[in-house]
């Protein structure tokens, strides 16, 4: 689903957001990274954002970065 103010693959911003993080080289297992970039991005709801990856798998950065993109990029374009 998605809002203007959460970040979903869906998301206009989706592919700035994921090659801002894929620029960090240490997954932490926190979303540390996630967050600060999300910070950058104009009218981002950080933690509905933060949340909303979370139960769609992304819990880290990592999985943010890797499953959600791989998945969002698998999906058939409308």
């Amino acid at each position: 689903m998605y809002r203007e103010q959460v970040m979903t693959p869906e998301h206009p911003l989706w592919s700035d957001f994921i090659s801002r993080l894929s620029r960090v080289t240490l997954c932490l297992g926190t979303t540390t990274h996630a967050r600060r970039v999300l910070a950058d991005l104009p009218g981002i709801d950080i933690d509905e954002s933060i949340r909303t990856l979370a139960s769609l798998g992304g819990r880290c950065d990592c999985e943010i970065e890797h499953d959600l993109a791989s998945e969002a990029e698998a999906r058939p374009v409308a």
